[in-house]
């Protein structure tokens, strides 16, 4: 259970100086393959690919943190087949803390290169992203030098609205993980599309933090503050809720990715953002980037502290 930040109106001018993150030697990730969870009656699963990252002097004899990546809805690889930008970044802050991270394609696999341009999509945040977030936690938990109660799910747009599908208490990626006897310790999502869960009142059964830009238009902050303040609102004024909300000044989707620079897009499907016909921003902003960086490790060194909501057997 964990205390709830509605609103981050922080001054980042000085947070640039302040993360800096020391990076070991980091191996080029092995290409691995692995099955996403499916339900029975739904036949035989997808056979995924996923990039394993870990730091050349992985100690495998310690057991060791590690983090499922769930990628946006331009994919995994650019057009030229390397990974994209924020989820290397990521997978490199990880590494550099000791983690093992594990970054899912839940598209290439499927014969799809992307989906943010499709109306109907074939491939859903609510039915393949989780079973395919929990088909990597599978792989990691078989992993004998992984802490297998302390495996953590971090989304990005897309994948980020899927780590909301898979945490949620109720719903079914979460009990067929429980029939499978696993569990992740805690969820991050980046700019996830709130505007569904919080229609459907969603409760996160693990600690679940959200990182959103103030001026994201493509999956807008508003509906993700209502997630909170309804999770708040379910639990009562005197019990911390599994849900927190941290808030970027002067951001828009996409504002961890380094170097990226602001533009807009008008090829993109905007269910959250119908008005919007002249499209959305997309881009980072280092600032908020930054101080994202800064939250994320004091939301992990939190969880970490407390024991475990689910203890894998």
């Amino acid at each position: 259970m964990w205390k709830t930040f509605h609103v981050k109106q922080l001054s980042l001018k000085l947070m640039l100086g302040i993360i800096v993150v020391a990076t070991p030697a980091i191996a080029a990730p092995d290409k691995v393959e692995f099955n996403s969870l499916e339900e029975p009656h739904l036949g035989g699963p997808t056979k995924l690919t996923g990039y394993f990252f870990k730091p050349e002097n992985l100690d495998s004899s310690k057991p060791v943190n590690a983090v499922v990546l769930a990628h946006g809805c331009s994919g995994l690889l650019d057009g030229k087949g390397k990974l994209r930008a924020g989820i290397s970044a990521w997978a490199d802050y990880f590494v550099a803390k000791g983690w093992v991270a594990l970054a899912v394609d839940s598209f290439n696999p499927r014969g799809e290169k992307e989906v943010c341009t499709k109306k109907d999509r074939p491939i859903l945040e609510s039915r393949e992203r989780p079973r395919d977030a929990y088909g990597a936690l599978a792989y990691l938990t078989a992993q004998p030098y992984v802490n297998k109660s302390s495996i953590f799910l971090m989304g990005f747009s897309n994948g980020a609205t899927g780590t909301l599908y898979a945490v949620e208490a109720g719903g079914k990626p979460l009990a067929l993980a429980k029939a499978a006897k696993i569990g992740f310790r805690a969820a991050i999502a980046f700019y996830p599309g709130c505007t569904s869960a919080a229609k459907r009142n969603l409760k996160p059964a693990i600690p679940l933090a959200i990182f959103i830009g103030e001026w994201d238009d493509w999956t807008p902050a508003a509906p993700c503050k209502l997630l909170v303040e309804n999770a708040e609102a379910h639990v009562g004024a005197k019990v911390e809720t599994n849900a927190e909300i941290h808030l970027y000044p002067n951001a828009y989707h996409g504002f961890d990715v380094p170097g990226a620079e602001v533009r807009i897009r008008k090829d993109v499907r905007m269910r959250a953002s119908p008005q919007l016909a002249d499209g959305v921003h997309v881009g980072g902003n280092e600032e908020s980037r930054a101080a994202a960086i800064k939250d994320v490790d004091i939301f992990l060194d939190r969880v970490l502290k407390k024991a475990p909501a689910f203890q894998s057997k």
